[in-house]
C-alpha cells in the first residue's frame, strides 16, 4: 500500500528552543484515503494516523436538526453495535440512520485495531472552547472523528505531555495541521506501550465566531471512556 507521510513541521527555534524535536523514526504521521492506514498507529514509530475521506453523504444531512439540541455529550462501552444503540437512544433527538452506520463501522473498525470486542464511545456536540490547551491524552490509542466544524489540531513535536504543557500561555505561532473535518485520526497516547514521553500533541481548535455547535465522535479502549465533565479533544 502507498502511504502518503507527512513530513514533520518545522519548529521555528528562536519561538521555541527548549522544545525536543522530533527524533528519527519516532512521532511520525501517516496519511492516507485508505481505512488500512488507521492501523499504521501501531506500529513504534507512528503516532498519528489519518484516515482522508469525504463524509458520506447521509451523514451531513441530519445534523443540523440533532445539534439545534447542543450542547450535549452521550457515552457508551459495549460492543460496536450495542453501543451505539444505546448512544442512539441517550440522544436528546434523533439521528440519522447514516450517521449511527457510520458510528458502528468506526467502532468495529476500531475494536479490531485495538483487539478488544468492547469500545468506548462518546459522542460529544460542543459550543464552547472544550479542550484548548495543548496536551497529549493519558491513553493508549484513541479515536477520534468530528462530523461538523473544525477537526482537532496536532503538533510534529516530541516530549509528548511535558513538552505540551510548556506551549499554553505563550505566544500561539506554532505551526500546527489540523485533522479535516470528516477524517478519521487515531491518536496514539502517553498510555501506549512503549510510547511514554511521545503522546501525541493536540488541542480543540478555537472557538470561532457565533454559537455554531461542533459535533465530535471519540473511541476509546475499554474502560478508558471519557466522562462528560472530561473536555473534548
Amino acid at each position: 500500500m502507498d502511504f502518503r507521510m507527512i513530513e514533520t513541521l518545522p519548529l521555528p527555534p528562536p519561538l521555541l528552543p527548549a522544545i525536543p524535536p522530533l527524533e528519527p523514526e519516532r512521532g511520525v504521521a501517516a496519511a492516507a484515503a485508505d481505512p488500512m492506514v488507521l492501523f499504521e498507529a501501531l506500529r513504534p514509530a507512528i503516532n498519528l494516523a489519518i484516515w482522508h475521506r469525504p463524509l458520506p453523504g447521509g451523514v451531513t444531512s441530519g445534523l443540523a436538526t440533532l445539534l439545534r439540541h447542543a450542547p450535549f455529550c452521550c457515552v457508551a462501552e459495549a460492543p460496536p453495535a450495542e453501543a451505539v444503540d444505546a448512544i442512539a437512544a441517550a440522544l436528546p433527538a434523533p439521528a440519522t440512520v447514516d450517521l449511527l452506520m457510520d458510528i458502528e463501522r468506526l467502532a468495529t473498525i476500531f475494536a479490531g485495531l485495538i483487539r478488544t470486542e468492547t469500545v468506548g464511545i462518546r459522542l460529544e456536540a460542543i459550543t464552547g472552547p472544550a479542550c484548548h490547551r495543548w496536551h497529549a491524552d493519558a491513553v493508549g490509542l484513541r479515536l477520534l472523528t468530528t462530523y461538523r466544524g473544525p477537526g482537532t489540531e496536532w503538533l510534529a513535536l516530541g516530549g509528548g505531555r511535558d513538552t505540551a504543557r510548556g506551549l499554553n500561555g505563550g505566544p500561539d505561532g506554532l505551526l500546527r495541521g489540523a485533522i479535516p473535518t470528516g477524517a478519521v485520526a487515531i491518536l496514539k497516547g502517553e498510555g501506549h506501550p512503549g510510547n511514554a514521553g511521545w503522546g501525541c500533541i493536540h488541542r480543540s481548535p478555537p472557538a470561532g465566531p457565533g454559537n455554531r455547535a461542533r459535533l465530535l465522535l471519540c473511541l476509546d479502549e475499554p474502560g478508558r471512556i471519557p466522562s462528560p465533565g472530561v473536555p473534548a479533544p
